[in-house]
């Protein structure tokens, strides 16, 4: 008995300081977006602010264009996400109601290969498509591969939720002589919301933190998403530590509330669709 509950004491102290270790970093980093770049330098990272103060935020924000990258970030999520979704609901209801031809084509070959290829390996293509529309330099131009992409990722978790469903479910409501149509939006839909939870909190992290398609298809550094103004905010200002941190607090908060806000419907979507 003893021996057991030292090893679970062992267990708790263990996960204890793993946590300590991962939330330091960005406890550290949020201390320093109060304090000025000589108190840094001379009493340590580690150290409180002696005064704390908002004129790191005020400069980021508005002296540095951080307020036009948040702009151009939700203009880039907010499509990703609610398209992504619109389309995930529709071929995932396809892909596990209704039975046509080459389905298992479209699913294994299509929606799979979707979610299994890095962006990177189809970069060169993406571009070539994007300067014959004539979208480069266009925030459609991150739009529209990042849609594709998320779209093939939500398909697959909402297919999983939609395959746990009674089959009975959907044949009472055609004998009741609804549509497929209505069959997903009312019936389908409001009973699959953990899933779409899910996929949508998962597809907005990643949405607002893409890198690699704004770097190739965005120019103007009006035009560009957070996670590259911070990079080239970055390249610019590289002496001045406050500045860099409070740049990094600006571009790591949202995509954390929103995990901290949906975290238990998004446990709860994954599980769902695992054990369905």
């Amino acid at each position: 008995m003893k021996v057991r509950g030292i090893i679970l004491a062992t267990r708790y102290v263990l996960v204890i300081f793993i946590a300590f270790l991962v939330i330091l970093p960005f406890v550290l980093m949020f201390m320093g977006t109060f304090r000025e770049h000589t108190d840094i330098i001379r009493r340590g990272s580690l150290a409180l602010p002696q005064r704390f103060s908002t004129d790191n935020f005020r400069k980021v924000l508005f002296q540095y264009h951080f307020d036009r990258y948040y702009l151009n970030s939700v203009l880039i999520t907010v499509p990703v996400v609610g398209g992504s979704l619109v389309f995930a609901l529709m071929s995932a209801f396809a892909l596990s109601v209704m039975n046509f031809p080459l389905k298992r084509f479209f699913l294994l070959g299509v929606v799979s290969f979707g979610v299994m290829i890095p962006e990177v390996f189809i970069m060169i293509p993406i571009f070539q498509l994007m300067h014959g529309l004539g979208l480069v330099n266009n925030l459609l131009s991150v739009i529209l591969p990042s849609l594709a992409m998320s779209a093939c990722f939500s398909t697959l978790v909402i297919r999983s939720f939609f395959m746990g469903l009674p089959r009975e479910l959907l044949d009472s409501a055609m004998v009741d002589g609804a549509t497929f149509w209505q069959i997903l939006w009312k019936i389908y839909t409001p009973l699959a919301i953990p899933a779409i939870v899910t996929s949508g909190a998962l597809t907005a992290v990643w949405t607002w933190n893409t890198y690699i398609t704004p770097l190739v298809l965005i120019h103007d550094p009006l035009k560009m998403p957070l996670p590259l103004g911070l990079a080239l905010f970055q390249g610019q200002y590289v002496a001045n530590i406050p500045l860099i941190m409070t740049g990094a607090t600006l571009t790591a908060l949202p995509p954390i509330m929103v995990y901290l806000l949906l975290q238990p419907r998004v446990v709860l979507g994954v599980t769902q669709g695992a054990l369905k």
